[in-house]
């Protein structure tokens, strides 16, 4: 049967909104400041934007008010702890009111950002060199990032899609961010690494505690191109909508699910059935120029 851990967005009523949950600015190792942030997010776009520079909280309340239909809001990115390869561990605190200091180790970090009414996103873990042990180690996080812009084009290690997996096939019912962690550095060899990745959120209205809400329920999918139209979740099938695609992706545990592959024109529907022995099923879909959209995990238990 089919558990509702994370809801169904396009079950759910709401708006779609736009977002970024990762972005530095002046304020660490970024080269804009926050209005330009946001005017350059808004212009491409998007609804919402999270300043989350390194070890530090950056007050935005200010910048904040400029723009009536877009949300700039407070994060901060914690370098902290030491990995089983003694890299250190990057969380993505989202709406904190109070700075947090690097010097607490992950879990810390986590019990003191969920005090203050924030979430824990776990950054980059492929470029990080975590394991899955050093993820499931720790308790309270809402998930991790399953693409990076800045890290897919400055090393090639912005996909973290094998880290989740293997967190939900031992059971630990995670979610999957994609973001850009933008910089705006302007480099001749790769294109800037901004404006790129989103999460497309369901939710009652743009607001701090609607988004928020949205994103500690799930109710939204990734994103660094694609577009997922529809998803229906029956008691023995997942019926997916996109935008036209190469292929669509029904990813289970071991060696269930089902990939789609377009021969004769792009794809824009799929439908698998289960076989009964899936603990979960998630949907990964790619174009034609290899960008890619996915949804969070669907959870089936007996």
């Amino acid at each position: 049967m089919v558990e509702a851990v994370f809801p169904n967005p396009f079950r759910t009523d709401g708006s779609w909104f736009k977002g970024n949950l990762h972005t530095h600015s002046i304020y660490s190792d970024g080269v804009l400041g926050p209005y330009q942030l946001s005017f350059l997010y808004r212009a491409s776009g998007y609804d919402f934007l999270f300043l989350t520079d390194h070890n530090v909280l950056v007050d935005v309340s200010g910048e904040a008010k400029r723009f009536e239909d877009f949300l700039l809001l407070p994060g901060e990115e914690i370098n902290t702890g030491r990995s089983e390869v003694g890299t250190s561990y990057h969380l993505v605190a989202l709406n904190i009111t109070e700075e947090i200091k690097p010097d607490m180790d992950p879990q810390s970090v986590i019990d003191k950002t969920k005090r203050q009414g924030g979430e824990v996103i776990i950054a980059h873990p492929y470029w990080s060199s975590l394991t899955v042990n050093d993820i499931s180690k720790l308790n309270g996080y809402l998930g991790i990032e399953i693409y990076n812009t800045t890290c897919q084009f400055s090393i090639g290690k912005g996909y973290s899609t094998t880290h989740w997996d293997d967190l939900l096939v031992r059971g630990i019912k995670t979610l999957g961010f994609a973001v850009d962690d933008a910089h705006w550095h302007f480099n001749p060899y790769r294109p800037v690494d901004a404006c790129y990745a989103w999460v497309m959120v369901k939710a009652e209205e743009l607001s701090v505690d609607s988004i928020m809400e949205s994103l500690r329920s799930g109710l939204f999918y990734s994103s660094n191109g694609p577009q997922i139209l529809d998803m229906e979740v029956n008691e023995d099938s997942v019926h997916v909508k996109t935008s036209p695609v190469r292929s669509i992706t029904f990813i289970a545990n071991s060696s269930m699910g089902r990939r789609f592959t377009s021969l004769n024109g792009p794809l824009r529907e799929a439908e698998y059935t289960m076989t009964g022995r899936e603990t979960y099923i998630r949907v990964e879909v790619e174009d034609y120029t290899g960008r890619m959209a996915w949804s969070n995990p669907i959870i089936l238990e007996e």
